[in-house]
């Protein structure tokens, strides 16, 4: 009987604590960069568990974080605005979801303005060097038409609404030739004829758009950082 007992309170102790780890509400770092801002959303807010969510101003010039945030469903990270309900209390409604996914180590969310239920719509992409290495660039490409270029001796094919990853670091000159084209029609139309300096320490983000104010291609590139060293924690007794 004794041991029946024991079976049962061991049974019941790890159901509790199956339970109770089920219920937390896991954590994730995410970095944010707008690429244009939604209308009267230039500042959003983040969830924790350990207090009303906080202000993030975003910017267009930077990549900022990264910041810690709660994960919803598994693998969402909510974006939010500050607003008043009937009774004049704070509240903060969800303006944008965004689904990470797992095999994403350090997410970096790339931000658009969209129309509908959600401000924003994002682009997640993978800021750590295992899959962004030095010297390399990550294309994207949002606008409707397909993308070739030459970068050095280094040739790449953007689809349409893709990222493309590319490194020219193995270029052995110190000025490369850029050279970039979009589809129109059934004909390569130039839209961007520069030279760029060979940088093998360096990480960009390029997007290629098409402009709505003047319907030109146009490429925006941003540097990315690496994420600075986390502290380690303090050993007891130190």
């Amino acid at each position: 009987m004794k041991h029946i007992l024991l079976a049962l309170s061991l049974l019941i102790s790890l159901t509790v604590n199956i339970i109770a780890q089920q219920g937390e509400a896991q954590s994730i770092e995410v970095s944010l960069y707008a690429f244009e801002y939604a209308k009267e959303h230039q500042t959003i807010y983040l969830a924790t568990s350990k207090k009303e969510p906080y202000a993030v101003a975003l910017s267009k010039a930077n990549i900022l974080g990264p910041f810690k945030t709660l994960v919803e469903g598994g693998s969402k990270v909510t974006l939010r605005k500050e607003a008043k309900n009937k009774e004049g209390a704070t509240i903060y409604p969800a303006i944008a979801h965004v689904k990470i996914p797992a095999n994403i180590r350090e997410p970096l969310l790339i931000l658009f303005p969209t129309s509908g239920n959600q401000v924003y719509k994002a682009i997640v992409v993978d800021r750590s060097l295992s899959n962004f290495p030095k010297g390399s660039y990550k294309l994207i490409n949002v606008s409707p038409s397909a993308i070739r270029g030459l970068v050095g001796k280094t040739k790449i094919i953007a689809p349409a609404r893709k990222i493309t990853p590319f490194n020219p670091s193995s270029n052995r000159e110190e000025l490369l030739g850029v050279h970039f084209q979009y589809r129109r029609s059934n004909d390569w139309k130039t839209f961007g004829r520069t030279r760029w300096v060979n940088e093998k320490e360096k990480r960009s983000l390029l997007c290629a758009y098409l402009d709505p104010e003047t319907k030109r291609m146009k490429i925006r590139g941003i540097t990315v950082k690496p994420l600075p060293p986390r502290k380690k924690p303090k050993q007891a007794g130190l």
